[in-house]
Order: structure tokens, then C-alpha cells, then sequence
């Protein structure tokens, strides 16, 4: 994935096609995507693996206090 990225990098840089603002946004987009999506992905883990952990535990409390 990185060697990805630093070659889309070269390539935009290197590129006649864009001005050169034009070239930072694109590279900050080729970097920083993933950063964001990987973020993302591993918060929206951490909570659904925070709601499992309570539904459980919610679950083995009903349990026993039906079972009592």
C-alpha cells in the first residue's frame, strides 16, 4: 500500500497536467485517505466491540437474575 501511494506521489508531482496547488491536494488525498479510513474503521471496531461486551454482559445478568 505505501509503495502505492509514494509511486501515485511521484507520478502526480512529476505530472504537467496540474498546477501545483492542484498537486498537494491530490498527494494530501493520496496520504491521507487511508490514514482516515483505517481511523475510522478501527473506532467503528472498538465500539461495536464495546456494545457486544455490554449486550453480553446484559444478557448473563438477565440470566441470573432470571435462574435466581
Amino acid at each position: 500500500m505505501v509503495a502505492f501511494q509514494v509511486y501515485l506521489t511521484v507520478r502526480v508531482f512529476r505530472s504537467g497536467m496540474y498546477e501545483r496547488k492542484q498537486k498537494v491536494w491530490q498527494a494530501q488525498l493520496i496520504w491521507l485517505v487511508p490514514i482516515i479510513g483505517a481511523g475510522l474503521v478501527f473506532t467503528i471496531l472498538q465500539e461495536d466491540e464495546r456494545s457486544e461486551k455490554e449486550a453480553r454482559r446484559l444478557e448473563r445478568d438477565a440470566s441470573d437474575y432470571t435462574n435466581s
